[in-house]
């Protein structure tokens, strides 16, 4: 596949709405990386905003029990933070971006949503930081189009949630490669699944690639990329900059090599080793900067 296959302009999904003024990274990078493109530190990347969520696409990924209990604050506190109607909409908004996302890749190639906080929520909870998986969403989307779906999860945490939703699913692929054993789960199936996690960041390169081959077929992919796993973000000492990068790079170029449609989510990056919010949103730029190219 040549870059032509990949049309531009590149399309991304953010609104106001994904933002929510607190201190937790998850609803609150977004806006900052948002400017950086309206700042022109992405020349020719458009920022569209999505639809929300609807409850009839939540109930295809949750059980109606906890989609209710969400929707209508029953809980007191969401793993996003404390439920507000400005936390709901932003939670929505992402989940939506994600869908929206999926849409625009089918027709142009690529995609992606300034979403984060998917890949914990499983069936009837959420957790980690995660509300609703728009990771989930997306996968049955896209199912919709094509024939079988791909997830790439490179967080530095274990995607469980979105395991719980859908390895069961024999049309989805999972390859995850963490850092770190939160959220660990169990492969079903060695062709379908793959779960990986690096304890030395020499291996983490040669762990990517080796994820690959579960996705070799997939028509669609999606890709959860975290950049907790930089050393600074909340990741492994020894995952720097260059490492992200070259990630990045692989990921796009596979999809491209093989004509596979992709969109990317924002997942994981914190302030836990000294960043700044700002510098947090500017290592998922990285992901933008590599679809855009």
């Amino acid at each position: 596949m040549n870059s032509s296959t990949f049309k531009h302009p590149l399309r991304v999904f953010y609104s106001d709405d994904y933002a929510v003024d607190e201190k937790l990274e998850t609803v609150s990078k977004s806006k900052l990386l948002a400017k950086m493109i309206t700042d022109g530190k992405a020349p020719g990347v458009e920022l569209v905003a999505p639809k929300l969520a609807m409850e009839e696409e939540l109930l295809l990924i949750h059980s109606p029990a906890y989609v209710k209990s969400v929707l209508n604050g029953k809980l007191k506190y969401l793993a996003a933070g404390f439920w507000s109607k400005e936390l709901l909409k932003s939670i929505l908004a992402t989940t939506g971006g994600m869908r929206d996302a999926t849409i625009e890749a089918l027709r142009n190639g690529r995609s992606g949503s300034f979403s984060s906080g998917l890949h914990h929520a499983n069936t009837n909870n959420g957790k980690g930081l995660c509300t609703f998986n728009g990771l989930a969403l997306a996968a049955l989307v896209a199912l919709e189009k094509v024939g079988e779906v791909g997830i790439l999860d490179l967080d530095a945490h274990c995607g469980g949630g979105t395991a719980d939703i859908l390895k069961k699913n024999k049309r989805v692929r999972l390859a995850d490669v963490s850092v770190c054993s939160y959220d660990a789960w169990k492969p079903l199936a060695k062709s379908r699944h793959f779960l990986e996690i690096v304890d030395q960041p020499r291996d983490y390169l040669a762990t990517v690639r080796k994820a690959f081959k579960t996705l070799e077929g997939v028509e669609f992919l999606i890709y959860n990329a975290g950049m907790d796993t930089h050393e600074k973000a909340g990741g492994s000492a020894g995952i720097t900059l260059d490492i992200i990068q070259e990630r990045e790079a692989l990921v796009v170029e596979w999809a491209r090599e093989r004509n596979v449609p992709i969109i990317f989510a924002l997942a994981g990056g914190y302030m836990w080793s000294g960043l700044t919010l700002k510098e947090v949103a500017e290592l998922h730029l990285e992901t933008v900067r590599a679809f855009n190219s």
